[in-house]
């Protein structure tokens, strides 16, 4: 992520090494680290002072040490943040997390030298931010303000000393790294992926020797970095796993694999899916005639769950779906608290309160979602948001502005728009929620490169082509579950493995086969990427159900294990089969 940055003045320049060398001894083996420092800057410019270049660092760092306190999802208060000025055209090469007034400061030199590293600037400040705020949020001040709260404590000593020990120090650096890392990457920043390369040039930047006392080591750093970014690719299957799961109704496996990647790696778009898979599974609850219209609850493809689990068996069909969908409601907000611009979670969470009833609420959130998909310029989520408007208009009886949200809807999601446009109208509900497996147009078994779904475990005989995710057990409903996948030139290939049963002897495999973006092949019946919906229903039939996301429509052929992903013109961008393997 780069910034439009301006290159630190030549009279600067020509400063750099002068207060390297100067600041070696104070400010520089503090970056990033020096919980407990205090600026020895204070000096605080008038607005009239500052260029307009340094107004702009100062907002873009405060920008971007709020969106990362966010993302964290933590009850407790942020610290405040302060930008601190280089002085005198002395630039200032530290930034610091200090318990003693709960501040996190960030040196205007900091800044400068990332920009002056050139095309990740902003990545790279984030990198330094996340670290700080890390110090916060894993409590590496505590042992300061343990001390404060017991002055006459005799531990007071052993804790206070114990933040100045090497190992203790080198300890909370390591987890800074770590947890900023991750924080910044969950943020939207590429943390990850320039850390490592930004430490090695920091170090020889600045000549700051390999090892120094309290922080872990310049390869050890580096290697935190490179070892989160790795940690997280492994669990990017497992996110896809789940949304295949989701898709096809595997609601407690999806939850598993959402639960599994939540733990490290809490972003909006697994608190969004998780959601959906809740809502969803409320939805299986409604008669057609209940529901009366088609929801776009949006599905979260791209990537950067606490399920609530199951009550008492007494609990009724009517009290679990209004659970199910309170439950998913919250994890909806809890990924706008994330990211309070995130169209998906807008749209569902509108459409969450309009399965409570609850349908002013649907209004105004299907309102922000309309907003912030425009100025992403995503037109089918621009098309959702109507859609989630006029569902909330027609279930309180305001069919006619219901009507207007639908035709507002069709440049967006024709699909879906005129579908629930003819319930509205005609009083026809959208049966598309009933399996009509028998309005399906039989015919050959589907492949992709002529890879079928019940060859799929062929795939998997070489053991260093694929990668292997192993989810432990964690109750009988979530038994232990492995997910492996494969990259072929011409689709994705998954299968997931569950084992139940006493020792875990029963052994239930499902696989997926979906088509690469760029895939010139057509199904068994000719439909190709590019190719219309009409085409579509020409020559498999009706589709048995129908689902909306945040970049698809999903389209589902259930007898035949067959699923078309379509854009907002109703053009197929992919397709995928599935089924039981074993």
């Amino acid at each position: 992520m780069q910034h439009l940055y301006q290159t630190v003045p030549t009279k600067e320049k020509t400063t750099f090494s002068k207060w390297l060398k100067i600041g070696l001894c104070f400010a520089l083996p503090s970056i990033f680290l020096s919980a407990g420092n205090i600026s020895p800057h204070n000096y605080k410019p008038l607005e009239t002072d500052l260029s307009d270049y340094q107004k702009l660092k100062a907002r873009e760092a405060a920008q971007i040490f709020n969106k990362i306190c966010k993302t964290v999802k933590d009850t407790r208060k942020a610290p405040t943040f302060n930008f601190i000025y280089n002085y005198q055209g002395k630039p200032y090469y530290n930034a610091y997390y200090s318990p003693s007034n709960n501040t996190i400061n960030f040196g205007e030199g900091i800044y400068d030298l990332a920009a002056d590293l050139g095309a990740d600037s902003l990545d790279i400040v984030a990198t330094v931010m996340a670290h700080e705020i890390a110090h916060f949020y894993k409590d590496h001040g505590w042992a300061h303000a343990f001390g404060k709260a017991n002055p006459d404590n005799d531990i007071k000593k052993n804790v206070k000393e114990s933040m100045y020990d090497s190992d203790d120090r080198a300890r909370m650096e390591a987890e800074a790294d770590y947890f900023g890392g991750i924080f910044g990457y969950m943020s939207g920043y590429n943390t990850l992926g320039v850390g490592g390369a930004f430490f090695d040039k920091l170090y020889d930047a600045l000549e700051i020797p390999d090892e120094t006392f309290g922080y872990p080591s310049r390869q050890d750093r580096i290697a935190i970095y490179n070892n989160s970014k790795e940690m997280l690719e492994e669990l990017i299957p497992v996110f896809n796993t789940a949304n295949l799961l989701n898709l096809v109704r595997r609601y407690e496996k999806a939850s598993m694999c959402y639960d599994h990647v939540i733990v490290t790696f809490p972003s909006r778009e697994m608190y969004n899916n998780a959601g959906v898979a809740l809502a969803q599974e409320a939805m299986s609850m409604y008669s057609p005639e209940e529901l009366k219209f088609v929801y776009p609850f949006g599905l979260d493809l791209d990537t950067r769950l606490s399920h609530a689990g199951t009550k008492g068996a007494g609990e009724s069909k009517e009290d679990k779906r209004l659970r199910l969908a309170k439950d998913a409601l919250d994890l909806f907000n809890d990924a706008l608290r994330i990211d309070d611009q995130y169209a998906p979670a807008y749209v569902n969470a509108a459409l969450a309160h309009c399965l409570l009833g609850e349908y002013e609420m649907a209004l105004g959130l299907a309102n922000k979602a309309i907003q912030f998909a425009a100025t992403n310029d995503n037109k089918l989520l621009v098309g959702n948001g109507h859609i989630a408007r006029g569902i909330a208009f027609a279930l309180s009886n305001q069919k006619a502005d219901a009507k207007k949200e639908f035709k507002a809807a069709e440049s967006g999601n024709a699909l879906l728009a005129t579908t629930n446009l003819d319930a509205v109208t005609n009083n026809v509900f959208a049966k598309l929620f009933k399996k009509k497996i028998s309005e399906e147009i039989e015919g050959e078994e589907e492949t992709i490169a002529e890879v079928g779904v019940e060859a799929i475990e062929v795939l998997f005989d070489d053991k260093d082509a694929f990668k292997s995710i192993d989810i432990k057990k964690q109750n009988e409903k979530r038994p232990e579950t492995v997910v492996v996948t494969v990259e072929e030139e011409d689709f994705d290939a998954t299968l997931v493995a569950t084992y139940s049963g006493p020792w875990s002897a029963k052994e239930e495999l499902e696989g997926f086969l979906m088509t690469k973006p760029d895939y010139e092949g057509e199904t068994a019946r000719g439909i190709k990427i590019g190719s219309s919906l009409d085409a579509i229903k020409k020559l498999y039939g009706k589709p048995t159900r129908m689902l909306g996301g945040s970049q698809n429509n999903f389209v589902f052929y259930e007898k035949t294990g067959l699923i078309f992903l379509l854009d907002a013109d109703n053009n197929v961008t992919r397709w995928l089969i599935y089924g039981k393997v074993k």
